[in-house]
């Protein structure tokens, strides 16, 4: 490995283990630095008493792209033998009524009353009668965009409600840029699929692989390769420090066995918070920089797993639940996803409850958010009982998604632009770059990021900082 720098990665989640994963491929001397006690991140398998359960659900999603068929033949022996090759198994939960999603409109306007179809359809002719002879010239908030493109009726009933429980604000308060991920999900293509009429891969992907024993085992033989070619990944090492000498990262500091040590880089990869890193970073970036950080907000999450006395509650991978009366975002039932994961005559649930760090349910007992999710499971009609809880385990994500306030790219853009003035410091993955993106997105930018440092003129800041800002402006659009 003489002779190449050496790359400090800052994370073991999907996008910073893929990218030390491919270069030690590549040759290069690599640390890697984790908080947690495994690889994965926010994507790996965890023990619920005797059960294997996801950390949330997770799925590799298979799109019909060539970019996407690159990334899965370079990383597809890390999924194990006869790895399973899943179709999309979504419901929406509804006044009381289960719905395919993506949203197949002639099941919706069926299963509804007469009166509220024809609000649908007739609110959203008027939309696209605004939209034909009146085009927006911009649209700020996420509420805009919904009623633009569904119509009032039908974005309320389908997505402002929800979102603003999944954000904690105001869709009005949102902005359209959350959009990403129901962007094409106008009533025209809702209703072409419908028709059976091919919509955009996108969008309307249907495939996922899985390893049959966990999304663990993705990155764990991710690391074992690291390791193997003589590499380190260093856990339970959460980092404290980046110190600078003149314009570069000369070290990074970490904690491990309760004291503070160091490893030296020439590169370093970072897939923390971005508000994380800045305040991190010694001396300090300037203070505009640390002002706008300040600005960027992370939605935490509560995972509410339930060990059933049942064989089985749904035949799907995950329910959302629309209605208000919900506290809870997100149904998921694992041995749906793989059926090696769980007993055959016991399932495991994953609820999960958006909320602020700064709200008083956030202190509350495992006990009291057991009772609130246990609650909600009881409201959905699957005819769950207390008796039948076997076990339950509560577990949180603090900085789970970033979230898209009105204007978050005034904040956002100067924090990128202020860590990329460092010219060995690089960010990438869902929380290096601010960017609720999937996680075959976070493997194909560690793929990508190796092969940035792996050019001739080997890595640069400012070249891979303008290279994600084209790739986040595509997922913005939905593309």
């Amino acid at each position: 490995m003489s002779g190449k720098p050496r790359v400090v990665i800052l994370g073991a989640g999907p996008a910073g283990i893929t990218a030390a994963w491919r270069l030690s491929e590549l040759g290069y001397p690599v640390t890697v630095l984790d908080r947690d006690g495994a690889v994965g991140g926010m994507a790996r398998t965890i023990k619920v008493g005797d059960y294997l359960v996801d950390f949330g659900p997770h799925t590799f999603h298979i799109r019909e792209t060539d970019e996407s068929r690159t990334v899965l033949k370079a990383i597809s022996r890390f999924f194990g033998d006869d790895p399973l090759i899943l179709t999309r198994g979504t419901r929406v939960l509804l006044r009381g009524k289960e719905y395919v999603y993506p949203l197949e409109m002639l099941q919706v306007l069926t299963g509804v009353s007469p009166i509220l179809s024809a609000r649908i359809v007739f609110d959203y002719l008027m939309a696209t009668l605004k939209s034909t002879f009146s085009p927006a010239q911009k649209e700020d908030s996420f509420e805009e965009w919904g009623v633009r493109n569904l119509g009032r009726t039908l974005y309320d009933l389908c997505f402002g409600i929800y979102s603003a429980r999944v954000w904690g604000l105001p869709t009005s308060q949102i902005s359209s840029k959350q959009a990403q991920r129901v962007a094409k999900l106008n009533l025209k293509n809702i209703i072409l699929r419908t028709l059976g009429i091919r919509a955009d891969p996108a969008t309307y992907f249907t495939k996922y692989m899985y390893p049959r024993k966990g999304i663990s085992l993705l990155y764990e033989g991710m690391a074992a390769e690291v390791r193997a070619a003589g590499n380190t990944i260093l856990l339970n090492s959460p980092v404290v420090r980046l110190e600078r000498d003149g314009d570069r990262i000369a070290r990074v500091v970490y904690t491990a066995g309760g004291r503070e040590q160091t490893v030296e880089g020439d590169v370093v990869l970072s897939t923390l918070p971005l508000p994380a890193l800045v305040g991190m970073t010694k001396p300090p970036l300037p203070a505009t920089v640390a002002e706008h950080a300040s600005k960027l907000r992370y939605r935490s999450l509560k995972l509410i797993y339930i060990a059933l006395k049942r064989p089985q509650m749904t035949d799907y991978h995950w329910v959302y639940l629309l209605d208000g009366q919900f506290r809870v975002n997100r149904l998921s039932e694992q041995k749906n996803v793989s059926a090696d994961m769980v007993p055959p005559d016991r399932t495991v649930l994953c609820i999960e409850l958006s909320l602020w760090k700064d709200e008083p349910l956030w202190q509350a007992s495992d006990k009291e958010i057991y009772e609130l999710a246990l609650r909600d499971l009881m409201k959905m009609g699957y005819g769950v009982t207390a008796a039948e809880v076997e076990e339950y385990h509560v577990t949180d994500i603090p900085t789970a998604y970033p979230v898209y306030e009105l204007n978050f790219e005034d904040h956002l853009i100067p924090v990128l632009d202020g860590v990329h003035e460092i010219p060995n410091l690089l960010t990438l993955g869902r929380h290096g770059l601010f960017l609720n993106n999937s996680m075959d997105d976070n493997v194909l930018l560690g793929m990508q990021i190796a092969d940035h440092i792996n050019r001739p003129e080997g890595a640069n800041s400012q070249a891979w900082k303008t290279q994600m800002l084209a790739f986040m402006n595509l997922r913005f659009q939905g593309k």
